[in-house]
C-alpha cells in the first residue's frame, strides 16, 4: 500500500484502462493533473478529494475522433454536450473544414463555406483573416473545457489560395496551399483533412491531394478524409484514399466510414475487406464511425458541385430560373453515380429531414417530401426554394444506412467512435449524435445488443484514437498519463436524445476529469474549464 498523498483518489473502481485488455478492480490516485498510481488499497490519508466508485467503471476520457467543434468551443467553451458524454478530447478541422487559415482576399468565401460548422455563430469574427497559429491562440484564450486536437482542412487551404473555383489548381496556387499547410503544421496541426463531396474540395484531383499529403507526411502528420463517395462509388473512393496514403507515405484515416443507400447495404463487408488488405500490405489505415443509421449535412451538398462554384449568392439567384431547375432535376434523376455524390438519389426526399432553416423554422423536423405533400408542391420546388432562401444555412438529417453495416464497422479492429455532430447554436434540433454518440455505444451496442465487449468499446473510444492521432500520454489509464478520466455506470449508461428531441443529456455518466480537474462533478457541470489546445509534437 502506497502512502502517497493524492489530489484526488477514486476508490474501488472497475478499471477499463483503454488498452483493450481485461478490466480489473483498483483505486486511482491523481497528483498535479497526472495519474500517479493505480492499484488496490491506495491510502486515502491526506487526499483532498475522495470519490467512491463502487459499482462504476473508470475509463480514460473519451476521445471524439471526428468532431466539428471548431466554432462550438469558442461560442460555448464549457462544451457541455461533449463533457456530459464523457468526452475529454475532440479532434477538429474535419471534412476539409477548418476555421483557419483565412486570408483577407478570400475571407468572405471562406466564411460562407464554413457556415456549415457554425462560422455565422463565431464570436469576434476575424477582421482581416487569421493564420492557423492565431486561431489556436483564440481557442486557448477561450479556455475550453475539453482538450482540442486540430487538423487543417484542405477546403480551407484551397479557398485561401484560389477561392472556390471549379478548376485544377495552378502551380503557384499549389505552392501557396503547401506553404499555408506547412505553417499550420508548424503551429501544431496534427495533419490534413479533406472533404471531397464539398465545394471546393470536390474540385481537387488526386494529384493535388497527394502533393499536399506529402507535405503533411514530411511533418509527421496524417491524412483524414471524407471520401469522394460513400454510396455507389465507395470502392473507387477507398482506392483513391489508399493511393494518397501510398504515394505520400503517411497514415490515412477515413472519416465516418459508411455505405449509403439501400442498393449498397451490406457492402461494408467489401469496404472493410479492402481496408484490411491495405493494412496487411503495410499501410496504416483507420476509420471512425458514428453509431446511428442517419447522417447529417448541409442541404446545399445535394446540389451538383459545379453549380456551387461561384458561391451561395450566385447559386441562390440562378436557382430562381425555372429552366435551370429543370436541367438540375434531370441531372439529379439521371446521373446517379457520376463524379459527385448524388444525395437526393441516395437519401430520397423522404429521407431528408430539415433540422436547421433559420428563415423557415416551421419546416424543421419534417422531411422535404412531407413539406411538399402538406403544401401540395413538387418536392424539387421545395428543395430549390429552400436553397434560394436559406443558401448555406439549411441542414438536414439523412436516413440512408442499415444498422447491420453500422455494427460491422463498429466491430472492425481499426474503427473508432466519433460524433461527427454539428452544433445547434441556439436551436434544439440537430442530429442526436452530438449529445449521445458515446453513451449510445456503451448502452445499446455493448450492454443491450452485446455487439462489442466493454473493454473493446472503451479502447475504440480512447487508446485507438490516441495512438492514431499521436496523443502522447492520453487515451490510457496508467501512471504518468494525463488524468483525463470518465466514471460511468455500465448498467444505466445510455443516450436519451432522439431525432425529434435530440438535445437531451445522456444517463449514467457520473464524473468526468479533464487534466485532473473535475469537469463534470456528480452534481452537474463545473464552472471552471481545464482543457488544453494540444499541438502535434515536432519531429
Amino acid at each position: 500500500m502506497t502512502s502517497q498523498i493524492f489530489d484526488t483518489l477514486i476508490r474501488a473502481a472497475r478499471v477499463v484502462d483503454g488498452s483493450g485488455g481485461p478490466s480489473f478492480a483498483a483505486d486511482i490516485g491523481i497528483v498535479d493533473g497526472v495519474i500517479a498510481a493505480i492499484a488496490p488499497g491506495l491510502s486515502r490519508k491526506g487526499a483532498r478529494q475522495v470519490i467512491d466508485a463502487d459499482g462504476l467503471v473508470a475509463a480514460p476520457g473519451f476521445i471524439d475522433s471526428h468532431s466539428h467543434d471548431d466554432v462550438y468551443l469558442l461560442a460555448e467553451p464549457d462544451g457541455a454536450a461533449k463533457v456530459r458524454q464523457g468526452i475529454t478530447t475532440v479532434v477538429i478541422g474535419n471534412c476539409g473544414f477548418s476555421m483557419a487559415p483565412i486570408l483577407p482576399e478570400t475571407q468572405l468565401q471562406a466564411m460562407e463555406s464554413l457556415a456549415i460548422i457554425g462560422a455565422r455563430s463565431l464570436p469576434g469574427k476575424p477582421h482581416r483573416g487569421w493564420r492557423f497559429a492565431e486561431y489556436l491562440e483564440r481557442l486557448e484564450a477561450a479556455r475550453p473545457a475539453l482538450n482540442v486536437v486540430p487538423l487543417v482542412g484542405h477546403g480551407t487551404l484551397r479557398i485561401a489560395a484560389m477561392g472556390i473555383e471549379n478548376r485544377p489548381a495552378g502551380e503557384g496556387e499549389k505552392r501557396q496551399m503547401a506553404h499555408l499547410l506547412e505553417e499550420a503544421l508548424e503551429a501544431g496541426a496534427f495533419g490534413l483533412s479533406s472533404g471531397l463531396v464539398y465545394v471546393p474540395g470536390a474540385f481537387a484531383d488526386t494529384a493535388e491531394l497527394c502533393a499536399l499529403a506529402r507535405v503533411a507526411a514530411a511533418w509527421g502528420g496524417l491524412y483524414t478524409t471524407h471520401m469522394r463517395s460513400e454510396a455507389d462509388l465507395v470502392m473507387e473512393a477507398i482506392r483513391e484514399t489508399l493511393t494518397i496514403g501510398e504515394h505520400a507515405g503517411l497514415p490515412v484515416h477515413i472519416s465516418h466510414l459508411k455505405v449509403m443507400g439501400r442498393a449498397n447495404w451490406g457492402r461494408s463487408r467489401e469496404t472493410l475487406g479492402c481496408l484490411q488488405q491495405a493494412r496487411e500490405a503495410g499501410l496504416r489505415v483507420t476509420c471512425d464511425v458514428y453509431p446511428y443509421t442517419a447522417g447529417s449535412t448541409s442541404l446545399a451538398a445535394a446540389l451538383p458541385p459545379a453549380l456551387q462554384s461561384e458561391g451561395p449568392e450566385v447559386f441562390a439567384e440562378r436557382l430562381k430560373d425555372r429552366s435551370l431547375r429543370a436541367e438540375i432535376r434531370r441531372t439529379i434523376e439521371t446521373q446517379t453515380a457520376g463524379d459527385w455524390e448524388n444525395l437526393i438519389y441516395v437519401d430520397t426526399f423522404e429521407g431528408m429531414v430539415l433540422v436547421k432553416a433559420p428563415r423557415h423554422p416551421e419546416y424543421c423536423g419534417r422531411s422535404i417530401a412531407a413539406i411538399a405533400e402538406a403544401e401540395n408542391r413538387d418536392p424539387f420546388d421545395v428543395f430549390f426554394d429552400l436553397l434560394v432562401e436559406e443558401k448555406m444555412d439549411a441542414v438536414v438529417v439523412e436516413f440512408m444506412m442499415h444498422e447491420d453495416d453500422v455494427i460491422r464497422i463498429l466491430q472492425s479492429p481499426f474503427a473508432m467512435v466519433a460524433t461527427d455532430g454539428l452544433p445547434g447554436f441556439g436551436s434544439d434540433l440537430f442530429h442526436p449524435r452530438f449529445t449521445g454518440a458515446f453513451p449510445r455505444v456503451l448502452g445499446r451496442y455493448v450492454r443491450d445488443m452485446e455487439s462489442l465487449r466493454l473493454e473493446e468499446a472503451v479502447w475504440k473510444m480512447t487508446g485507438l484514437p490516441a495512438e492514431t492521432f499521436g496523443l502522447a500520454r492520453r487515451g490510457r489509464l496508467q501512471p504518468g498519463c494525463a488524468a483525463d478520466i470518465v466514471l460511468f455506470d455500465p448498467m444505466t449508461v445510455a443516450d436519451r436524445g432522439t431525432y425529434e428531441k435530440p438535445n437531451v443529456s445522456p444517463l449514467g455518466i457520473h464524473c468526468v476529469w479533464v487534466n485532473g480537474r473535475l469537469a463534470l462533478p456528480a452534481d452537474g457541470l463545473s464552472t471552471e474549464r481545464w482543457g488544453k489546445v494540444l499541438r502535434r509534437p515536432q519531429e
